[in-house]
């Protein structure tokens, strides 16, 4: 009896050892102290920290501080545990919330199929919606579409204005009407209108009606008032349909509105290096959250670019297709950074991969164009750019960059004055869409000094410098003046070029003609951009 009783109160006391170990554990971590969580685990016996409880905080603890390995080995230990300690307590940790927590460490470490295979162990009557949401964006990612598709419905119907779910259905095709019925009374009832015009802006940008979505997102701020997400979202849609100023304007104003917010940043940033702003780049990425680990790492992948540090821009840009690796915006980067360092095939396969996800993707189609120049297969690139206006209708950029395939054609077969020929009037036809394309008044302005007519493509340059101002745009009024020998302001337009950009070769070497008193009959092909590393992507 007397060895019965000992043992009985030897097995108390380790009990109660290992439930005030537990709740110190708990207690330090829900404090914040997870560095002596850890600590805590390692000095105790194992004994006394083998409970799920413990187990489950010690895992948190390690995953607060980035240790997604030793997390993922606490979390297995404790599902393993898990069915012979029977939850008893109300707040009791489950099944479920060691497999949430499991899902997060994969994640991060973006072993995606280890991911959905956690979450899916969750049987249907236990899945909350934070599961099928979860499990939604991985089967998207994934591109299994019809089980994301239903992921996102459970969403809907227990939460209807989970906007990211409405989105995300629009993404994957799902009809307008269908939205509106799985959202039930906050559409019919009246109780939320603004709810039509978000699911048809939705719906406007899934079909690449930009336009149409960009008229219910303004009705949208008329409505509800401002919105950093909504004003995103308009510029993104500016940004889809070539209108780069306008997307930039609406961007600033989004981000001030929020600072913290990190929506599109990855494309502000590739906006920002088409406009050449290095300076609005590096002060945008230094106050960029790193709560969005993709979009910062496009952005800082983009000023690396800009700074030629192109190994960083490589493995930044990397790291984005890893953590998402259907996220256009990140797959854009890439074939940027690969482009830019000389990695030609490799961008090749990137832009092919984004045309087989989005044949709209104007960037995708540049990028193709311009890999296929560099391998001087001019044919194709002309195709390639053609499809691009079938691709991106009514938009000025596609005729630039048709325009600019058709001038790269070699003087071979006597073709060479009839493909010029046609760049004109491609180059007309841009003008026409957008009159601030700088682009199609300098390279026109070139065109016509080499006809001998002068005077017409100095036309097309002074219309555009009424409302805008730009090294080139002054660089070409000077070339034009000089080869009608106004010399006086040909120097005055190419003073003002160098005001602007005091390292813009084009204009040096204008002055320098004029110092010389030579005309313009040798100057360089308008045609080659003056920034050849970073040409394709300023078109």
């Amino acid at each position: 009896t007397t060895l019965l009783y000992t043992i009985k109160f030897e097995y108390f006391m380790t009990m109660l050892c290992v439930k005030t170990n537990r709740d110190s554990i708990q207690n330090l971590y829900e404090a914040g102290l997870y560095r002596s969580v850890e600590l805590l685990g390692s000095v105790l016996p194992q004994k006394q920290v083998s409970s799920v409880t413990s187990l489950f905080y010690l895992a948190a603890a390690f995953q607060q501080m980035k240790l997604y390995s030793q997390a993922l080995e606490k979390l297995q230990q404790a599902l393993l545990l898990i069915e012979k300690e029977k939850p008893s307590q109300p707040h009791a940790i489950t099944e479920c919330d060691i497999r949430w927590l499991m899902y997060q460490c994969y994640y991060v470490l973006c072993d995606f199929d280890n991911a959905v295979y956690v979450l899916e162990c969750i049987g249907p009557k236990s899945r909350t919606v934070r599961y099928y949401m979860a499990l939604g964006n991985l089967y998207k990612q994934q591109g299994a579409e019809r089980t994301a598709v239903s992921c996102f419905k459970e969403v809907l119907k227990t939460h209807p204005l989970a906007l990211e779910a409405i989105e995300s259905l629009m993404e994957l095709g799902q009809s307008t009407r269908e939205i509106i019925s799985l959202t039930g009374d906050s559409v019919t009832g009246g109780k939320c209108e603004w709810l039509v015009d978000w699911i048809e802006a939705c719906s406007f940008s899934a079909r690449n009606e930009y336009t149409r979505a960009i008229t219910r997102y303004q009705r949208l701020l008329s409505i509800n008032g401002p919105s950093s997400q909504v004003l995103v979202r308009i510029a993104a849609a500016h940004n889809s349909v070539g209108a780069y100023r306008k997307a930039v304007q609406t961007f600033e104003e989004a981000y001030n509105l929020d600072r913290t917010m990190t929506s599109h940043a990855g494309t502000y940033a590739c906006l920002l290096v088409q406009l050449d702003n290095e300076r609005g780049l590096e002060h945008f990425c230094e106050n960029l959250s790193e709560d969005n680990k993709v979009e910062s790492y496009i952005a800082h992948c983009y000023l690396a670019l800009m700074k030629e540090d192109f190994a960083r821009s490589a493995t930044l840009s990397e790291r984005a297709c890893q953590l998402a690796p259907r996220y256009i915006p990140a797959l854009i980067a890439r074939g940027c950074s690969e482009m830019l360092s000389s990695k030609t095939t490799s961008a090749m396969i990137t832009f092919r991969t984004i045309l087989s996800m989005r044949a709209s993707c104007f960037e995708a189609h540049k990028g193709m164009v311009m890999a296929l120049l560099r391998f001087e297969r001019y044919k194709e690139a002309v195709i390639a750019a053609k499809e691009s206006v079938k691709q991106c209708p009514g938009q000025a950029r596609t005729f630039l960059l048709i325009a600019h395939a058709t001038s790269r054609y070699p003087d071979d077969a006597g073709s060479h004055g009839k493909l010029k020929e046609r760049a004109k009037d491609f180059y007309l036809k841009a003008l026409s869409l957008d009159p601030s394309s700088e682009e199609a008044v300098c390279n026109l302005a070139t065109i016509y000094i080499r006809e001998g007519k002068a005077k017409e493509g100095l036309e097309h340059v002074k219309n555009y410098l009424i409302s805008n101002s730009s090294a080139r745009a002054h660089t070409s009024a000077g070339e034009c003046y000089l080869a009608i020998r106004q010399f006086e302001k040909a120097h005055q337009h190419f003073n003002i070029a160098l005001e602007l950009n005091r390292t813009y070769v084009r204009a040096l070497n204008g002055l320098q003609l004029l110092e010389h008193g030579e005309n313009l009959d040798n100057t360089e092909n308008e045609f080659a951009p003056p920034t050849p590393q970073t040409s394709w992507i300023n078109i």
